[in-house]
């Protein structure tokens, strides 16, 4: 129970803005209405975490202004995990229990793969729009998970296509050795062999990243010569990944899926980062050529908030929680997750939005982005 207490002084970010209340044997109707997320908010993860936690709060904040669910205001409790699979474990009990809330929303990092859904099911809570393209959060046996990002084999599928396009025909794969690299694996050699290809080498890396362990690995990835690489472990792993391969000598073209090539990636790597082609699963936000993106930067521009990916994506992803929760009557789980169940696709003018289990409900919407010596991503 100490640790317990220690925990929420000392992780939770309560943001007087957010949704829904939570699952207890006393179900509340008075109140404000909780959604939990557990995000990393520390560490060198802390800008993702917060990128989807502020422009979710500020969903809410636009909904509690209008009023919220018949007068009951929205509230966003956000718990540091520090991109640790063990701390999401510990934040969804907390999360729970101390804050009684409605749904689980927006979990990002190592936990947002499984351990936030198995405590969510465990809780018999709705777990909404994690920021993973797992395919276990899309498979028959998830209970509860309501996903609205394309999924890895989306992605996969579409840098192969890309890449055969432009007539490159050895490409190689770095993972991490766990299920999530050989879900990754897998749905490479399959997207390669709709092309008649085969994947030039397979290289995996632990969880550290140690150094020594990368350079040999990544001697013999570069083997069989291959004209790009694509990354699939952390973000850690594969900025260590490109360096060596850098050194190495090879000049050829990296590529990496929505989850990786995020602001942490591009950090660590530095002028490294030029050159590097990342999948992006939302709009680009950062030119107003279609509705959605316009909307967008008129909502960051009211809140203060910088324009990103990621905060493009918390912004459809929680809009589609908020239309849920007005379909309910009394906010509740077992409300909400009938409404999630049943809700609507919303056109967003360049983006349709909608929430699915196992089969998706509107067309996977992938887009490839790359990182500019001018410190941009460029389409």
């Amino acid at each position: 129970m100490k640790r317990r207490v220690v925990l929420s002084a000392s992780c939770a970010v309560v943001l007087g803005c957010a949704a829904s209340s939570g699952f207890s044997q006393t179900v509340r109707r008075t109140g404000p209405i909780k959604v939990g997320q557990s995000a990393p908010l520390s560490g060198s993860m802390a800008g993702v975490g917060a990128a989807v936690r502020d422009s979710a709060a500020a969903v809410f904040a636009d909904f509690n202004a209008a009023g919220g669910l018949r007068g009951r205001q929205l509230e966003l409790v956000s718990l540091d995990d520090e991109d640790r699979s063990e701390r999401t474990a510990v934040n969804v009990k907390l999360l729970t229990a101390q804050h009684d809330v409605t749904a689980l929303f927006g979990f990002v990092g190592a936990g947002s793969h499984r351990a936030g859904a198995r405590g969510a099911a465990d809780e018999k809570l709705a777990y909404v729009a994690p920021v993973s393209g797992s395919h276990e959060l899309r498979a028959a046996t998830a209970r509860g998970v309501h996903n609205m990002r394309a999924s890895h084999l989306d992605e996969i599928t579409y840098i192969v296509r890309h890449t055969h396009q432009i007539g490159i025909r050895r490409l190689s794969l770095v993972t991490e050795y766990n299920p999530q690299g050989w879900e990754l694996r897998d749905g490479l050699i399959d997207a390669l062999q709709t092309h008649g290809q085969k994947v030039a080498s397979l290289g995996s890396v632990d969880s550290e990243a140690n150094p020594l362990a990368i350079a040999e690995m990544v001697t013999a990835l570069l083997a069989p010569a291959p004209d790009a690489i694509l990354l699939g472990a952390n973000h850690v792993a594969s900025a260590g990944v490109v360096a060596a391969a850098r050194k190495a000598g090879f000049n050829g073209l990296f590529y990496t899926l929505s989850t990786v090539g995020g602001s942490a990636l591009i950090q660590r790597l530095g002028p490294l980062a030029a050159g590097l082609s990342v999948t992006q699963v939302v709009p680009f936000p950062w030119v107003g050529a279609t509705a959605v993106s316009r909307d967008f930067q008129a909502f960051c521009g009211r809140h203060k908030l910088s324009l990103s990916f990621l905060g493009m994506e918390a912004y459809l992803s929680a809009n589609l929680l908020v239309d849920a929760i007005r379909g309910t009557r009394d906010g509740t789980p077992e409300q909400l997750a009938q409404a999630l169940d049943s809700a609507a696709m919303r056109d967003f003018g360049g983006f349709v939005g909608a929430f699915y289990a196992h089969m998706r409900r509107a067309p996977a919407q992938i887009d490839l982005t790359v990182y500019s010596a001018s410190g941009r991503f460029v389409r």
